[in-house]
């Protein structure tokens, strides 16, 4: 007894619609990452804090996230001292103990955009 069967791959569609998913997951999870290290960010005044943005690269598969003043690398390597709640370390803090977080961020924007 023989049966018949069709097969159609659409590989290329999923790798395009998984490099989206990709690239829709970073930034999800670059934007969580911003919100946790704005939460830990010293405030002296408001500016280090509103510098703080998220950038992705989608050809890259890259996103980061960036502080724009002059003193924010001071800020966030020296052991100046800071209000309650808020630390040196601001950004690497939540980079090291919220990746798995980011991990399952990223997982359901791409399995999200492949429908699953």
């Amino acid at each position: 007894m023989s049966r018949n069967f069709r097969l159609e791959w659409n590989g290329g569609q999923y790798t395009s619609l998984m490099g989206l998913g990709l690239n829709a997951g970073l930034e999800d999870a670059a934007e969580y990452l911003l919100e946790e290290a704005n939460r830990r960010v010293p405030i002296e005044s408001l500016e280090l804090q509103q510098s703080g943005e998220v950038s992705v690269d989608p050809e890259a598969h890259k996103a980061a996230v960036t502080y724009d003043t002059e003193y924010a690398v001071a800020q966030h390597e020296k052991s100046y001292r800071h209000d309650p709640g808020r630390t040196r370390k601001f950004l690497e803090i939540p980079w090291l103990s919220r990746r798995t977080e980011m991990r399952d961020i990223i997982g359901r924007a791409v399995r999200r955009h492949l429908h699953l």
